[in-house]
Order: structure tokens, then sequence, then C-alpha cells
């Protein structure tokens, strides 16, 4: 059955970490030949996440975050202080026809791969450049992950509890990379589409804190009208009442409930046996409701304090109250509705062994998307990458990794070895 690209479309994924992997991955799902290009020393830091742990369990190929937003791949090293690798590299570009990187601005210029030595190597070839904070600026130069785009962004300042003290968080799973990676593959699919009318490539720079000011438009839009910072509402809405999430017995089960109109906040009173605050003039209307939200809340907590998680989500759904069970990861993994559509996925991969992972969302009836490749081992596909895009031979390759430009294993357990 026919992917997208048929693995005629071949991409270069110099990034780290999880904005530009995940565009790399993307285009992998679609069918596209991706070249995850690493060093020996220096690869991608979320290999490392458990480099502490002894050379002979193969730490760099145990971590989670790596395996999945790097499947599909075939995996090569290059030395890049070396002549040799930067050499290896440009020929790699020269039959290429996608680069992704998400260094520090200035890295690939000092590697002499700035875009404009990359387009006279393959005019055809499409690069994007994934900076933090772009590559002009007063901040062009800071270095960057999730976290600190998003406070950059404003995300941060607009994410707290109610009641809080004013104190601020961060998300525990940076919603930056993901967000930025999504941005990556529109554009350049964008640009290849440009390309069929033009045949040459194009540099795309995406500054990964530009993706997630649209998160906080509301709150942007709110300060230019009244003139102030927004307030921080936790899980509470700006106008419906009842918002948020509540405890479900005695138990960690918590449930998401939202009252959008009044015929719905009349439902969710009567599925609770609430009919008593339907007379309460604190809660008459949306109006009320949201000025007396303290003590909506309190009544909710009772009436949900000696129930059943999956019998109220079950009642409330009857009556069209919007509600949802607050899923845990365990149980994410075993959601009925996700297990039906086959949604996870099982990946066999070498030193870890077989394991579910994320399916491709969308659902392609005539190219579908493929998610069940698994991420390659640092440098697995050297001989056949070496060998199938740049004819080279075997003694050639065995020079190489003699040399050192490339591996299979960690530079400093190499020597060790």
């Amino acid at each position: 059955m026919n992917t997208i690209f048929d693995a005629k479309l071949k991409v270069l994924d110099l990034s780290m970490g999880w904005a530009g992997p995940l565009v790399g991955q993307m285009f992998a799902e679609m069918g596209a030949m991706v070249i995850k290009v690493e060093d020996t020393h220096h690869f991608d830091w979320w290999r490392g996440s458990l480099s502490m742990a002894p050379a002979e369990m193969q730490p760099i190929e145990r971590s989670a975050v790596f395996n999945t937003a790097n499947r599909g791949k075939r995996g090569v090293t290059l030395d890049l202080a070396s002549p040799r690798g930067i050499e290896i590299l440009r020929r790699l570009i020269k039959v290429s026809d996608l680069l992704i990187e998400n260094f520090s601005p200035g890295v690939m210029d000092r590697l002499g791969l700035g875009y404009d030595a990359v387009s006279a190597i393959n005019p055809r070839m499409i690069m994007i450049s994934m900076p933090s904070f772009g590559s002009d600026g007063p901040e062009s130069n800071a270095r960057g992950y999730g976290n600190t785009v998003e406070a950059m962004a404003g995300v941060t300042g607009l994410t707290g509890y109610h009641d809080g003290d004013g104190q601020h968080y961060t998300l525990s799973n940076a919603l930056g990379d993901p967000v930025a990676g999504l941005h990556g593959v529109f554009a350049l699919m964008v640009a290849l589409r440009e390309r069929e009318r033009s045949g040459r490539g194009q540099l795309v720079e995406l500054a990964q804190v530009e993706t997630l000011i649209p998160f906080v438009t509301e709150g942007i839009l709110e300060h230019q009208f009244i003139g102030k910072a927004p307030m921080i509402r936790g899980n509470r809405h700006r106008e419906h009442a009842p918002h948020g999430l509540y405890r479900c017995g005695r138990t960690d089960d918590w449930i998401a409930i939202a009252c959008e109109t009044d015929v719905q906040w009349r439902s969710l009173a009567k599925a609770l046996a609430l009919d008593h605050l339907l007379d309460d003039k604190r809660f008459a209307d949306a109006q009320t409701r949201k000025a007396n939200e303290d003590a909506l809340d309190e009544e909710l907590s009772r009436a949900l304090a000696d129930t059943n998680l999956d019998e109220s989500v079950k009642r409330l759904r009857a009556c069209n109250v919007l509600a949802a069970p607050l899923n845990s990861a365990p149980a994410v993994m075993g959601d009925p509705q996700l297990q039906s559509r086959e949604y996870f996925v099982p990946i066999e991969r070498a030193v870890v062994g077989t394991h579910l992972y994320p399916g491709a969302v969308a659902r392609m009836r005539e190219t579908p998307l493929s998610a069940d490749a698994p991420a390659p081992l640092l440098g697995e596909h050297n001989r056949q990458v070496f060998r199938e895009m740049l004819a080279m031979s075997d003694e050639e390759i065995a020079e190489l990794e003699s040399s050192g430009v490339i591996g299979s294993s960690p530079r400093q357990y190499r020597a060790a070895s």
C-alpha cells in the first residue's frame, strides 16, 4: 500500500530533543526516508537520560522519550568536528530533500553549513532552522528548551491556581516542543509544495517561542482592552460555572465537569441529587453561579465525595453534561475507546524489547501513515545509508569506523572496550 512519499523524499535530521525530532518522526510516518545524524560523543541528549547507568546496560538505548520521538528513522553517526565528517554530511546534503536542525543560532554557520552553503551544494534543499527565540533580535543567542520557551511566550504567566498567592507553574511536560514540531511539519509541507512550482528549495526559520503565542491570545487581547494582566484562573472558565476538576469517592479519582448553559446546570443538579440548589438564588443563572463559584464548587465536591467515577461520568453524559474522567497514564493505556481503535502500537526494539507506543493520529485511507517502526540504535544504519545514498564500499566504511569518523557506541565507552 502506498504512503505519501514512498521513501522518495530524503530527510536529514540533525536535531535533538523533541521539537526537531518530532518533525522527522512525522515525515517518517508519511513514508519519507529520514536519516537521524548524530555523533558518537555529541549524540541526541534525549538518548542520555539514563547515561549514568553502567555501559554494559547500553543506557543510551533505554530512553523512552528518545525511542518514542525517533521512531521510523535510520540512524547514522558522523564526527562533525572532523573535516571528513563534514565532507560526508555535505555529500548527504547533495542527495537529500530536507534538512532539520534546532541548534543554537550560529552553529550551522560555524560548521560551514549555513543555508547559503547548503543551497550551493543542493539548490533544491529545503532547510528548517528551529531556534528557541529566532536568529535575530536581542534574545537570539539565548539557549532554551520547552519550559523556558513557554515562560517567554507567556504560557507560564497564565498557569497557576485560581486561589493561590500568585505563584506560577511550568507545565509538567514541555508544551513548547511538540507545538513547534507540528508547526515545523506544516511549514515544510508548504515549502515542498512551493518547490514543485519553483524547482528551488528555501530556508524556513521557525522561532519556537512564536509558535506558542497563539496559546495566550485571549490574555493578550484582554490586556489590550482593559490594560491589566489577565487573572490566573486555574481550572476555571472566564464565564461558565461550574467548570473544573472534582474528586470522586475517597480515592484519587477525579472528574472534569463543564456547564455552558442553564439547561446543562439543571441537568447536572438533578443527576447529582442537588435539586435544592435549583431554588438557590446564588446559582440561579450563569452570572450568579460565576459570582458564587467557591460555594458552588463546595456543593459539587460534597455531592461527588461518595460517588464512583465511572458511574458519575455515565450519569452526567446521559443528560448532556460535559464530563470526562481525569485519566492517569495507566488509565489512558487501558481506555476502552483507545483500545477499540487500536491506537497504541506494539513496537519491538533491540535492548528494550516490545512496548506500546502512540500510533499515528491521522487515519488516511489511501495513503496510511506508518508508526510501527522502532527508533534507531546509535549508528545502526551506517553501512546501509552510506552504501545506498553515497555508494561507499565496505572498505571505505571500515576505514571511517577505524578512524572514529563514524561508530555505533558512545566514544567514551568505545575506548574502554
